[in-house]
């Protein structure tokens, strides 16, 4: 790996930080530059504005769900038997990037717009989640999928997954400890539970 790809990736983990910690709109070249430990002049030679860097971050950030997403939506099995595989891959996804919870859940209620349009720059980034969505209608069409309101599905896999990462702090004071180590064997333990409360939830009634 050479020093200009280094440079890239040490900077684009200083802009996530920065952005989590204080939100797009108040981070600013110099914190980010301060946060890497390099002159903000040196910073604008690979990044010339945050609104790049912005970008830069997100992308790492949907590179990181995206291709395993779309391993699993192209395989030629039900939705029901992909459950196991993406409970798998969105707990895997917060246990490398803890950040990214708190960096989406921040965004998304500053600015749902510039998101919006940070992935809009790229659409054929979410074409795998597209495709699921529509195998997912469709087996609901056919009754091999409870039929229900898709977002009552989605909005509830997320907050299983998402919101013990948020509350990590007071989880881990309260039911852990304070043992910080303990936190990542707690969220591999709960895959089975979440998988279990999803096929619960889109298995169809049998009476």
């Amino acid at each position: 790996m050479n020093e200009l790809t280094e440079v890239e990736k040490r900077i684009i983990e200083a802009a996530r930080q920065v952005f989590v910690r204080k939100g797009f709109e108040a981070s600013t070249m110099s914190d980010i530059a301060a946060e890497t430990g390099i002159g903000r002049t040196a910073m604008h030679y690979y990044y010339r504005t945050k609104e790049l860097l912005f970008d830069a971050v997100f992308d790492q950030l949907l590179g990181a769900l995206l291709p395993n997403i779309s391993r699993v939506v192209d395989q030629d099995t039900s939705c029901l038997d992909k459950i196991p595989e993406l409970v798998d891959i969105y707990v895997a996804i917060v246990q490398v990037n803890p950040l990214l919870p708190i960096f989406l859940v921040n965004e998304l209620n500053r600015d749902p717009q510039h998101v919006y349009q940070t992935i809009l720059k790229k659409p054929e980034r979410i074409n795998s989640m597209l495709l699921l969505r529509k195998k997912m209608e469709e087996e609901m069409e056919a009754g091999t999928l409870k039929k229900q309101p898709l977002i009552y599905v989605v909005s509830t896999l997320i907050s299983l997954v998402i919101f013990p990462m948020l509350i990590r702090n007071p989880l881990t004071t309260l039911f852990l400890e304070d043992d910080v180590t303990r936190f990542d064997a707690f969220l591999e333990g709960r895959k089975p539970f979440i998988t279990g409360l999803m096929l619960d939830i889109l298995r169809p009634d049998t009476n």
